[in-house]
């Protein structure tokens, strides 16, 4: 029986307070860290080198720990840096760059003097050429592995799923549905947040959303207590171009391809003493028809009847995207900024299906066929405050985030139905429809972060979340009555379905570095209260629950290439999507309907990782083996009625193990050939017993997938990606093999100033996807191609001229220290 709804209140405003500087009184300093000093002179004469760059890195996570440049008269001075092994690389324009042997800094020996370093002049930098700063296209971290894809010749032109079919690991299929090592529920973030949209509202997004946008992606499948507990695959977040460079800068980008594409944007940086900003627009305009056919057996028919579907569907989309973000840092402690984004899409879509009823012998006995067309609308906006605060110790800060989210989709379908002759002459219409479907959400979410190193090298990071979303869905069904001649209302396919949510959550993680071993260990707690309400039916489902996720992290440095890590975390999987809870038949055609069920739970993961990691200065390895365990897995499943219509719903089945590893070796630096090869095989065995226990299903899956680019001449790239995922064995069914080849071509002209992209997308028409529902009422074959096959070809002018870095990053720390 529903409960009583309960209250669902405003974020307490008091917590606003907390964006203001204030809150440095809330601790003392820690006792000082250490420091690394030196001079870097010429070593043929002597002479000290000003503005040599020297990065330092941390050995044990080869994470960056601090850029600095030598003083007029060479010195080097590094502060602040925690106790523990160093690699530094030094580099001055005209000399060759020396690495210095590995620095340790301990809590008795906190300063390290590596002396004078001498540089060696480099007689090719005498030449005329271009002098570039590039950065390992794949990086690594203990909980995260980062790809760096804004260069990419196979995404120029495309959209953020371009991007991520060229991570490894991640899978995009013929519906925009993301996927991480064979599981969709995979959380989807925007520069470190978490987007409110659902599955498809997603997919479109990021179909919309310019590759050009995007900086790089950061594949994290084991989360800490850190990071939000939603995404029992775990998270994939992508991260925008936001910072511009020193000076005024920016980039215009023009594109066409031979499918219809258009694409064009500009970019800009602007950046003046302690304000910058940056902003971006983009249009895209596609045409990829695609293409649908169906074989269903009627076994529940006697004789056996089957049922043959085909189907082109057209969409022709029109996007709009704006991004823009402004920072201000008023001193060296403080950073305020504001981003936002907004995008509009139409989209003009038409869809004809066939429907060929056949008899045992597979001969014709009726033809009926459905026409539809549409134009959906579609709208997303983005507003957040951020306030940033260091205190006067290194890495004792305090961040907050006020984030405000607004979407809608939707707009009317036209809908035709008509019985044929076998010659495919219409003799009568049997519906004239029309389906006006809207969905608007809408999410406010404070989020405060806390970090405070305390003594002996253990740091303590806290925070609190809050957010409040809102999804409303409304589809108005509309029937012409020929009789009459007037148009009735389909009462048992309206609905007006609201989804309210409310959830508070905390945490508090502990790390630390102790010699070569770094350990981490947190605790999220979360209260959440969710309530459905079907308002057509005057039905209300209350869903309030508590949560807790705890997380944990220990990292060995083998040597100073290697490092050994295990990890432990708790997510979930919130039912969340209206399509999942709307009770409401959903007609997808005349013989398919889509039904949701509003007792769903949440579904919970327990995910345990091993990883071996290698890190040289070109090459970069890595192996994961791991273990996830599902409880209470929402799946879909397919029923069939008398009829012949199919029903698909959803429930939660008792368990889902899965096991598996992946591997990613990474070639890097300035050789002429670099890039990537990964694969993920794992093993899958879910318990759907509390459902049917004819569904239990054990599958073997496994994909590979390798992007290399090559240097043809110091102006000219190519780079190839190709994927293959192979076929799965799924609840009631199967999914077919995929495969998937792009190429890419750039050549840099005019001193860099001009690029020039030839894209070649799906040479050989591989985009397609095959699966199969297997019942013991009906066996279907579902086949989908999507006509990709072309060539983009796009041009990208830079212009302005960066100086040297100011002050575009907080650093955080001291002044003068």
């Amino acid at each position: 029986m529903p409960n009583r709804r309960p209250e669902v209140r405003r974020l307490p405003g008091a917590l606003l307070a907390l964006l203001v500087p204030f809150a440095g009184l809330l601790a003392q300093s820690p006792s000082p860290t250490s420091a690394i000093r030196g001079r870097v002179v010429d070593a043929a004469s002597g002479a000290p080198i000003d503005n040599a760059s020297v990065d330092v890195a941390s050995v044990a996570t080869g994470v960056a720990a601090a850029h600095v440049n030598t003083t007029a008269d060479g010195a080097i001075r590094v502060p602040s840096l925690r106790p523990g092994r160093y690699r530094v690389i030094v580099r001055a324009l005209g000399f060759a760059p020396k690495t210095l042997p590995i620095v340790e800094l301990t809590v008795a020996r906190p300063d390290a003097d590596v002396g004078t370093i001498g540089l060696t002049a480099n007689p090719l930098q005498l030449q005329s050429q271009a002098v570039t700063a590039t950065r390992q296209e794949v990086q690594t971290t203990p909980d995260r592995t980062s790809y760096v894809v804004r260069d990419m010749p196979t995404t120029k032109g495309g959209t953020a799923l371009d991007v991520l079919r060229n991570v490894p690991s991640v899978d995009v299929d013929i519906d925009n549905v993301v996927s991480l090592r064979g599981e969709t529920g995979v959380v989807i973030q925007i520069n470190g947040r978490p987007s409110p949209l659902k599955a498809a509202q997603l997919g479109n997004f990021l179909a919309q959303l310019p590759a050009d946008a995007v900086d790089h992606v950061e594949i994290i499948p084991n989360p800490s207590a850190r990071d939000d507990a939603d995404g029992v695959a775990g998270i994939i977040n992508i991260v925008l171009r936001q910072k511009p460079d020193a000076g005024t800068s920016g980039a215009v980008t023009l594109g066409a391809g031979t499918t219809g594409h258009i694409d064009a944007g500009a970019n800009g940086g602007w950046q003046r003493g302690p304000l910058s900003a940056f902003g971006s627009y983009s249009l895209l305009r596609d045409n990829s028809p695609r293409y649908d056919a169906i074989f269903r057996q009627n076994s529940y028919e006697r004789p056996l009847s089957y049922l043959q579907e085909s189907g082109t569907r057209t969409q022709i989309p029109l996007v709009h995207t704006v991004t823009g973000n402004m920072t201000y840092q008023p001193g060296d402690h403080d950073e305020l900024s504001v981003d936002g984004l907004y995008s509009q899409r139409r989209e003009w879509e038409t869809y004809g299906i066939l429907y060929r009823t056949l008899d045992t012998s597979l001969a014709l006995t009726n033809l009926t066929n459905r026409h539809s067309k549409d134009v959906n609308h579609e709208g997303s906006a983005e507003a957040a405050l951020n306030y940033k605060h260091g205190f006067a110790a290194k890495g004792h800060t305090l961040s907050s985030e006020l984030r405000f989210e607004e979407h809608f989709e939707g707009g009317p379908t036209d809908i035709l139905d008509q019985s044929l002759w076998p010659t495919g002459a219409p003799t009568t219409t049997t519906l004239q429809q029309t389906r006006t479907v809207w969905t608007h959400s809408s999410t406010t979410s404070l989020k405060m972060d806390y970090v405070q190193p305390l003594a002996g090298g253990v740091r303590l990071t806290a925070g609190y979340k809050g957010y409040m979303q809102r999804i409303r869905t409304t589809q108005d069904v509309q029937n012409f009555d020929a009789v009459r001649s007037t148009t009735l209302t389909d009462t048992s396919q309206t609905s007006d379905f609201s989804y309210d949510e409310l959830v508070h959550d905390g945490y508090g993680v502990l790390d630390a570095q102790v010699g070569r071993l770094q350990l981490e260990g947190g605790i999220r707690a979360e209260h959440a209260g969710a309530t459905f309400d079907l308002r057509t039916r005057s039905q209300r489902y209350d869903n309030p629950y508590n949560s807790v996720f705890p997380s944990g992290l220990v990292v060995f440095a083998l040597d100073d290439t290697h490092q050994l890590k295990l990890s432990y975390s708790t997510r979930i999987r919130r039912p969340d999507d209206p399509d999942l809870l709307d009770p409401t038949p959903h007609a997808l055609d005349a013989l398919n309907i889509s039904v949701g069920n509003p007792y769903l739970r949440p579904e919970y993961i327990r995910a345990l990782e091993l990883g071996l990691q290698r890190s040289g200065d070109r090459v970069t390895a890595q192996i994961t083996p791991f273990y996830r365990h599902s409880l209470d897995a929402v799946r879909s499943l397919r029923t069939i009625d008398s009829a012949g219509i199919t029903t698909r719903t959803y429930a939660n089945i008792a368990t889902n193990d899965a096991y598996g590893t992946d591997a990613t070796m990474a070639l890097g630096g300035g050789g002429r050939i670099r890039g990537f090869v990964g694969g993920s095989a794992y093993y899958q065995r879910s318990n759907a017993g509390n459902v049917d226990p004819t569904l239990s299903a054990s599958t073997f899956g496994w994909s590979v997938r390798t992007n290399a680019a090559f240097r043809v001449s110091p102006t000219v790239d190519a780079q190839a990606l190709v994927s293959y995922v192979g076929r799965t064995t799924v609840e009631q069914g199967w999914n077919g093999a995929r495969t998937r080849v792009s190429l890419g071509f750039r050549d840099k002209v005019l001193a860099d100033r001009l690029s020039l992209t030839l894209r070649v997308i799906d040479p050989f028409s591989t985009t397609r996807d095959r699966s199969a529902t297997l019942d013991p009422r009906f066996t279907q074959i579902n086949d989908r191609t999507r006509a990709i096959r072309g060539l983009q070809l796009s041009a990208t002018w830079t212009f302005g001229r960066a100086r040297k870095k100011g002050r575009d990053q907080i650093e955080l720390e001291p002044s003068g220290a």
